[in-house]
């Protein structure tokens, strides 16, 4: 069983400080996320909203809980301004309108209404199902939409009323038995928050939706995994994979490119075809091209079992 929270407030002098675990249980973050708060302070967070530095006292670290609550309204602030938005005419609308599936994709800032139909194949539970056919621009009946299933879903997106782990502030359900993953730490409350709405997804998955969501949104670019490792936590190569992912199963992507090691390889290849395998290639690329002769080394003997396969 996970260790039951030990919740602590003291004060000294005329100032609160408060322990970790008491973060935790006004949060509702779990361990590590909690942990990755105090450890990119200096990194990530403005010096005015800081997460407030450790202060030992009887052998446990406090923090001033003046700061932790200044440090946590804008952390929750700063995550649903990086949400996308939906249109305010989202909200403006009676909850009983039903909207085409088009108008749907408008309100919610989505690419188009193919957005919304790979979510309902792909992840069934995560967006809200049709209510019916209404009919299209073209005369064909489409699937249509609650608004207020729509509004819902919406604030659940942004976080409204949620804190940044996904969870309402107080205590939370014991935590499962096993070490989570650094990725399934940062999305951990994503995945309590769209369980409200169906079955949870899985941190992998989830992953998946937000890489699929910003290549609709903004198209693939080589950089997409490390501004979604920034801006969810979780390592870089998680959000790598989850990107690729997303790129197998979206025909309009560009494809991702070659990574460097390959393209190595390939300059190698080209190299060995033109000269020959001659003594000192290696160094010889490392200067034509930067990098140091092992590494070119390494290309160099990656290459030369393909000589045998024709050019391309």
């Amino acid at each position: 069983m996970s260790k039951a929270l030990n919740p602590q407030r003291r004060m000294v002098g005329d100032r609160a400080v408060v322990n970790r675990d008491w973060i935790r249980e006004f949060t509702g973050a779990s361990v590590g996320s909690a942990a990755r708060w105090y450890a990119v302070r200096l990194d990530e967070q403005p010096e005015e909203h800081r997460h407030p530095e450790k202060e030992r006292i009887d052998g446990t670290d406090f923090y001033d809980e003046e700061q932790l609550r200044d440090f946590y309204t804008w952390f929750t602030a700063n995550k649903a301004s990086k949400v996308l938005k939906a249109s305010p005419e989202l909200h403006e609308l009676d909850p009983a309108v039903v909207v085409s599936i088009n108008k749907a994709a408008e309100l919610m800032g989505f690419s188009g209404p193919s957005v919304i139909r790979k979510y309902l194949t792909s992840n069934p539970g995560y967006f809200p199902d049709s209510v019916g056919q209404v009919e299209g621009p073209t005369g064909r009946m489409i699937p249509g939409f609650l608004a207020g299933d729509l509004q819902d879903f919406d604030r659940k997106r942004t976080g409204d009323k949620l804190g940044k782990a996904g969870r309402r502030p107080g205590p939370q359900p014991a935590a499962p038995v096993g070490r989570p993953s650094a990725l399934e730490e940062a999305l951990a409350a994503e995945l309590s928050a769209r369980a409200d709405g169906g079955e949870a997804l899985t941190a992998t998955q989830l992953a998946q939706q937000y890489a699929t969501e910003r290549i609709d949104r903004d198209g693939y670019h080589p950089g997409l995994a490390a501004q979604l490792s920034l801006q969810f936590g979780g390592p870089q190569r998680s959000w790598e994979y989850a990107v690729r992912s997303a790129l197998a199963h979206h025909p309009t992507a560009a494809a991702p490119p070659r990574s460097l090691a390959h393209q190595r390889v390939e300059i190698a290849l080209a190299a060995l075809r033109e000269r020959g395998d001659i003594r000192g290639l290696a160094a010889s690329l490392a200067r034509e091209h930067g990098g140091s002769p092992d590494v070119w080394s390494r290309a160099v003997k990656a290459a030369r079992p393909l000589l045998t396969e024709p050019a391309t």
